[in-house]
């Protein structure tokens, strides 16, 4: 099987997202808070704008302004201006209406994911959740824009729009009854994907060696999927893998002759057939019952840097690997970087460190590739903590990074011999990481966890979709998966991205999840806690900057619960410029619930006001409708 075939990716369509608007000021008499208000309406200057989507077939993407469409204005003060009717006839123009802003320098689309102050606006295309039956309606919330204003006073002469994100449109046929679940660019390119940029300079904030979005709705093996990616060059091969509901990654590799730049406004577009070419895609290394483990090449000091890795080939590498930490082996300080994608077929399956006392403590570089099929596993004595990882410490520092885990996870609790209280992880990347040490840097979880049993009289349960227990400074990552949770425990912490992290110093930079969480009647018995539930974490208590939640958490408790659509339940914590985006929140408990559509109870921690969120602000703390943000702390965003 071909594993780096050459072959026409892209065709390029040009003059699809791009062009800049041109904006009539409209003043009116009429004031709103001792504000002038003031509409602004928006034509298309010659190309098309915003902000439905449609593929006409020829033309590439035709974009409409719609109901309900609104950018940030930034000056002096900041505004929100809103459609406030219907388009043209063709979606061209539309009228926006806000308060006037004296001053006014920038604007940013759109509104839901600009930040309060125009230095920190950013543009994010992580977390993409693709409907088969709507595929564009996912672009909306990425179809980043943004224009400089010129203006006197209160009086804006002009506002131009430019697009800031390019779109990859995929046409792909997986052999006959496969249906795809994930879609997943990944790159060996040391310069990576841009993730994140900031608008004031387009810089890059972050990279990544993968970009992954879940595709839902496809009831055949046909389907074509669109992908938000921000401008950037790549100089290396780029992988295209598609994981099927067969559990098994598809992929193509493409090499370029020389740069091979993405430009804003443009719509890129492939045809891939994944059947019927003898050769014609890569498959993930079989990962099963009857895998041996071998070693990998250990020649040239190889494992010593990040840059001369232990390179894991094959899925008898990485047996190998688990049988040498299961054995003691703990290469402390020591690099892999994964080389392949691996699909779990056994039975069961065995973490990469199994315990504190058999740990792993190296770095692991997953290099953009995909695990996927199913990881499953139950408590016992020996093995009580799972994820692809299971138990990670170090006594230096250690970095888990550019990992895909689209598998589904199984997972039951059993009561341990003697008694235990302590803290039991279960993640898609990480079960347990008890340390402050380590860093976990763009890793995706896109599979489903099914999380059951337990015993109310023992342990702490953390289960998230990254990492279940952990003091990590965890950058980047997102979730896109569902977990079902029904265990009982002492008590019970679970998040989309952490389950519990009680570390002061640890650190949440632009993570995103939109995993959906749904509650099968959890217990615990610990009087102190609730079962705490967080779209980023269950319990958090260190510091939380610029993530972001779409996730739903929905179902019923026996025990108390406390809902956040940030964190669950924090302590000590501080929280910069995040934002909730949903109020699909639909708890019931046979005691109480606390639901804030930012935390769902605090003890001195500090949000700022730099934070956003749906609903109203006496809805964002669920166990303080009175609260009022603290001033910005600037220096620490």
């Amino acid at each position: 099987m071909k594993m780096n075939n050459v072959i026409p990716f892209f065709a390029v369509f040009p003059l699809i997202l791009m062009g800049c608007t041109q904006d009539e000021v409209i003043k009116e008499d009429t004031s709103v808070g001792g504000k002038e208000k003031i509409s602004v309406t928006v034509t298309q200057g010659g190309a098309i704008t915003r902000i439905s989507h449609e593929d006409d077939g020829a033309n590439g993407l035709i974009l409409k302004w719609t109901a309900n469409d609104a950018f940030k204005l930034y000056g002096t003060t900041t505004e929100v201006f809103t459609t406030t009717g219907p388009t043209d006839g063709d979606g061209k123009i539309a009228t926006f209406t806000g308060n006037a802003v004296e001053d006014a320098q920038h604007a940013f689309f759109p509104a839901s994911k600009a930040e309060k102050r125009w230095e920190d606006c950013h543009f994010n295309v992580i977390g993409q959740v693709i409907d088969a039956n709507a595929p564009f309606a996912h672009l909306s919330g990425y179809n980043f824009m943004t224009a400089q204003t010129t203006a006197s006073g209160t009086e804006i002469s002009e506002i131009s729009f430019k697009h800031k994100i390019a779109v990859l449109k995929f046409e792909v046929t997986l052999p006959d009854g496969i249906v795809p679940k994930y879609i997943t660019l990944s790159t060996q390119d040391d310069a990576g994907i841009a993730i994140s940029q900031k608008a004031s300079d387009e810089s890059n904030i972050t990279t990544a060696k993968q970009l992954t979005a879940a595709i839902s709705g496809v009831s055949s093996e046909k389907f074509t999927a669109y992908m938000a990616i921000l401008p950037s060059t790549l100089k290396e091969k780029l992988a295209l893998a598609v994981t099927g509901d067969d559990g098994m990654v598809y992929s193509y590799t493409v090499s370029f002759n020389g740069d091979f730049p993405y430009e804003a406004g443009k719509v890129y577009n492939s045809e891939l057939t994944f059947g019927g070419i003898e050769g014609g895609y890569g498959t993930a290394a079989i990962f099963d019952n009857n895998v041996i483990g071998n070693t990998w090449d250990q020649s040239d000091n190889k494992g010593s840097t990040k840059d001369n890795p232990y390179l894991i080939e094959s899925a008898g590498h990485l047996k190998y690997l688990i049988e040498q930490v299961e054995a003691g082996e703990r290469y402390l300080d020591k690099f892999f970087k994964l080389t392949t994608d691996i699909k779990v077929t056994a039975d069961t399956w065995t973490p990469i460190g199994i315990s504190s006392t058999k740990p792993f403590r190296g770095n692991f570089d997953g290099g953009g590739h995909t695990i996927s099929g199913a990881l499953k596993g139950s408590f016992s004595n020996d093995l009580q903590n799972f994820g692809f990882f299971g138990y990670l410490t170090t006594t230096s520092s250690m970095l888990i990074e550019n990992i895909h885990i689209a598998a589904n996870i199984t997972w039951s609790f059993a009561y341990p011999e003697g008694t235990i209280i302590t803290h039991f992880g279960v993640g898609g990347v990480i079960g347990n990481g008890p340390t402050q040490e380590i860093t976990v840097h763009n890793c995706t979880m896109s599979g489903e966890m099914k999380i059951s049993d337990g015993n109310s009289n023992y342990g702490n349960l953390c289960i998230g979709g990254i990492i279940g227990h952990s003091g990590a400074h965890i950058q980047n990552c997102s979730s896109i998966g569902k977990s079902d949770v029904s265990c009982k425990g002492s008590s019970l912490w679970i998040g989309g991205i952490i389950g519990r992290d009680g570390f002061l110093s640890s650190e949440y930079k632009h993570c995103i999840n939109t995993s959906s969480i749904i509650l099968s009647n959890p217990e615990r018995s610990n009087t102190i806690y609730a079962v705490s539930v967080g779209g980023i974490g269950g319990y958090i208590a260190g510091k939380v900057l610029g993530c972001c939640n779409q996730g739903s958490i929905t179902g019923h408790s026996i025990s108390p619960v406390d809902v956040g659509g940030i964190t669950g339940y924090s302590e000590w914590a501080k929280y910069h410029l995040n934002r909730n985006l949903t109020t699909d929140f639909n708890v019931t408990s046979e005691e109480t619930v606390k639901l804030g559509y930012l935390i769902g109870r605090i003890n001195s921690a500090t949000i700022y006001s730099c934070n956003e969120s749906v609903g109203e602000q006496s809805q964002w703390l669920g166990s303080n409708p009175a609260w009022t943000p603290t001033t910005d702390d600037e220096s620490a965003h």
